[in-house]
């Protein structure tokens, strides 16, 4: 069950990450295994994340080839010649934004409910999408997983 889709202004921020290319069968496991790695190469250089995990999506999922996904965590400072994160600004402005409440595979269920919504309110996409993990399978239930959506948005012409 998805929460009420909204506009919002959000900040922001900096982020160290890695991008990874992937397809819509391997997500799952792929998504995993860089969460992983990511926390890996953070502990080496004594690197404590400031939020959650968050996953941009700098291409659309398409069924028929692979694309670039990121995963990343808010930092203080940039990192400089880390041979695997890279740390970069994800820019803050306004944003289209759920909570979807449950598994992750009922995610897009809910992207189509944003899809339609900026239809319906005549917004534009400005940006890639991102997914912000406010827990994991290892805290809670799949039914009780908690990840918010954002779409970088260009409000319509009141």
């Amino acid at each position: 069950m998805s929460q009420e889709i909204t506009l919002e202004k959000v900040r922001s921020q900096l982020v160290a990450g890695i991008v990874f290319s992937t397809t819509l069968e391997n997500i799952g496991t792929d998504m995993g295994r860089t969460i992983e790695l990511l926390f890996e190469q953070l502990a080496g250089p004594g690197i404590t994340p400031t939020g959650p995990v968050m996953a941009i999506y700098h291409e659309e999922m398409t069924p028929d080839r692979p694309w670039d996904c990121e995963v990343c965590v808010p930092v203080t400072a940039a990192l400089t010649e880390h041979p695997v994160l890279h740390t970069h600004e994800v820019p803050g402005g306004l944003v289209a934004t759920v909570t979807h409440r449950g598994p992750y595979d009922g995610l897009k269920d809910t992207y189509n409910r944003v899809f339609g919504w900026f239809t319906e309110h005549g917004h534009t996409f400005a940006g890639p999408p991102r997914e912000i993990y406010l827990n994991s399978p290892g805290e809670v239930t799949d039914d009780e997983l908690l990840t918010r959506i954002e779409f970088p948005a260009v409000a319509a012409p009141e």
